[in-house]
């Protein structure tokens, strides 16, 4: 059940439809978020490919996805919390109305559940749902991490235990510009989820957020429950003092404890003698690194304990919670959180022993022994970094509350543009030691300007950038003496010239051959090559010297014809395509949609209106 060689999942599985259906709307929230996981995440919710492609290697299936991915997805997550990408894409502007910033109230508390919620629609079938609930970012990280997913089909009757999952989706309709359908939410208060194997009930947990019926915000059952756990299993990257002693009264028996080293060393030892301690592996830490991956050109990463899992037992009966919330004070209702509550029945392997001894008897895992003995010995000191790592949250949480606004300016008489930035830091200041800089996110050249606190800033030192590269998010640097600490994006308030998302695909789509292609795809969903890089290729032509070869010498006529009697909404996605490609292609020295082009699709138009 919890095997750490057998148990394994993969996020793009999780998010993949079932057979028969294709995504209809999904939210999904995070505490970080990476705009580079953005790029791929929509190709297994739209076309049921695993999370394997990058921005560098796009293919037809990928663009499709990202392109449209913002009328069907929302992304809740932390503000200040958007990674810096490697590389920035321009494709990446697409998702810039598909993702929400929530800012809490007070700089101490997070917004911080892991939580998707998944329509799927198919046609003659019952909607379906998918909640999957987990501790994982939306990130690249290769931490360890643990999930739960459960589906349902729309019922005919409410179903009661849904309504603190609705009340969580209400609570995020007010945090942002974008509102959750309506639809949506009635339908998912109806959903009859599916129980997992060995498990006799789930409830679904929010902390932090009000009771729409009651008002009164939900809290962390594991530290407010007013019972006495037998025997308690806890695995928590991050524990204080406060939430364990809490644990520890609660719980007859010594509890088990299961956390990161560094963490541990910043709990007294008096506390710590309270608990069974284990930490995680410095072997599964450094593995990557000393392991043969240079053949899938993946770059080594750390691996860390990120799970969050609590293992109670009363009555001989385990309960399991899981989800974002970890054992320390934040996590008990200061935080926004998202768990679940799982009920098992008496089956072998559920139970916290059974648990414990999965994650460190070698004997039971198969030689993957995830955690070892906490030794006090090996204590080191992390009370500097701590202090450090507070300082830098209370800058960025209010660095998110400056007013931030931009301009882009056209060159006179050229095609770049320039960016004025001003931010209003009256209010702000920094500790002693402390810089914070700043550049567009598009800039590649020039460093970060510093920003002087408790001052009205204009910055005027960036330009030349093409239209496709204007983005509305700006590159934060936090330093200490120099040393940079944290990097993150936030949003100014901007406006960008309308036509700029259709250059940035017309930029891609950029010749009648890869037009084709996409059209292709768009019909048959047969072609996912990657799109090719070269620019102004030269068509193949037909025998005859027609340019039409492309459309009606070719299988993609007879394609369109089936797609206008049994697809009809593909002829729409089509239309859309080739006006947008009109529009931005008309000065090249050869069109891509040309004239005897056009007039072959006047046909389907026709069809399309009719249709309307």
């Amino acid at each position: 059940m919890l095997h750490p060689k057998h148990n394994r999942i993969d996020y793009g599985d999780q998010l993949i439809p079932p057979d028969g259906y294709e995504l209809a709307y999904a939210v999904g929230t995070s505490y970080s978020l990476d705009l580079e996981a953005l790029m791929i995440l929509p190709v297994a919710l739209f076309y049921a490919q695993k999370l394997d492609g990058n921005a560098d290697e796009l293919r037809y299936d990928m663009l499709d996805a990202i392109t449209k991915a913002a009328d069907k997805i929302t992304v809740y997550y932390q503000n200040g919390q958007l990674k810096v990408p490697q590389k920035y894409h321009h494709l990446m502007a697409y998702w810039e109305k598909g993702i929400q910033p929530v800012t809490m109230p007070h700089h101490a508390s997070s917004f911080h559940p892991k939580v998707w919620v998944i329509r799927y629609e198919g046609k003659g079938l019952a909607p379906k749902y998918r909640v999957l609930v987990t501790s994982r970012n939306l990130t690249f990280a290769r931490d360890w991490d643990m999930a739960f997913a459960t589906d349902g089909e729309v019922s005919d009757k409410e179903q009661p235990k849904n309504k603190p999952l609705v009340h969580f989706l209400q609570y995020l309709n007010t945090t942002g510009k974008k509102t959750i359908p309506a639809a949506f939410l009635n339908d998912l208060l109806k959903v009859k989820f599916d129980l997992p194997e060995k498990f006799d009930a789930f409830k679904f947990v929010p902390i932090g957020i009000p009771n729409s019926e009651t008002g009164k915000p939900y809290s962390n059952p594991i530290t407010t429950a007013k019972t006495l756990w037998d025997e308690m299993l806890i695995v928590s990257p991050f524990v204080d003092k406060t939430t364990l002693n809490s644990i520890y009264e609660a719980t007859s028996k010594t509890p088990y404890l299961l956390s990161r080293k560094e963490e541990l060393d910043a709990v007294d030892e008096e506390t710590l003698n309270l608990f069974d301690c284990w930490q995680f592996s410095t072997f599964f830490q450094e593995a990557e690194y000393f392991q043969e991956l240079e053949d899938d050109g993946t770059p080594p990463l750390a691996q860390s304990l990120h799970a969050k899992l609590f293992v109670a037992m009363q009555d001989r009966v385990p309960y399991w919670y899981l989800g974002s919330a970890n054992c320390s004070d934040p996590a008990q209702g200061r935080n926004v959180e998202f768990m679940v509550e799982l009920k098992a029945g008496n089956w072998a392997g559920l139970k916290t022993k059974d648990i414990f001894k999965a994650l460190t008897d070698p004997a039971k895992s198969e030689g993957i022994t995830l955690f070892t003995p906490y030794t006090f010995e090996a204590r080191v000191s992390v009370e500097e970094q701590k202090n450090i790592d507070l300082a830098i949250r209370k800058i960025k949480y209010d660095l998110t509350k400056l007013t931030i606004k931009g301009t882009a300016t056209l060159i006179e008489g050229g095609t770049a543009y320039y960016l004025s930035i001003q931010i209003d830091a009256s209010h702000l200041t920094l500790p002693k030691g402390f810089e914070v800089k700043v550049k567009p996110l598009p800039e590649n050249q020039k460093a970060g300007v510093a920003i002087n606190p408790e001052k009205i800033n204009s910055i005027d030192n960036f330009g030349g950038y093409a239209e496709t590269a204007l983005s509305i998010f700006l590159v934060f640097e936090i330093a200490k003496d120099g040393h940079v600490h944290s990097q993150f994006l936030l949003p100014m308030e901007i406006e960008l010239p309308n036509s700029r998302l259709n250059k940035i695909f017309s930029a891609i789509i950029d010749s009648r051959e890869k037009f084709l292609k996409y059209l292709t795809f768009l019909l048959t969903g047969e072609e996912t090559d990657l799109i090719g890089n070269a620019k102004g290729n030269k068509d193949k032509t037909s025998a005859n010297g027609n340019d039409a070869w492309a459309f009606t010498g070719t299988p993609v006529y007879e394609k369109l014809l089936i797609a206008s009697s049994r697809f009809p909404d593909k002829l729409k996605s089509i239309d859309t395509l080739i006006q947008r490609l009109k529009e931005e292609t008309t000065e090249l020295d050869e069109p891509i949609i040309t004239a005897e082009f056009e007039g072959f699709w006047n046909v389907f138009q026709t069809f399309i209106k009719n249709k309307n």
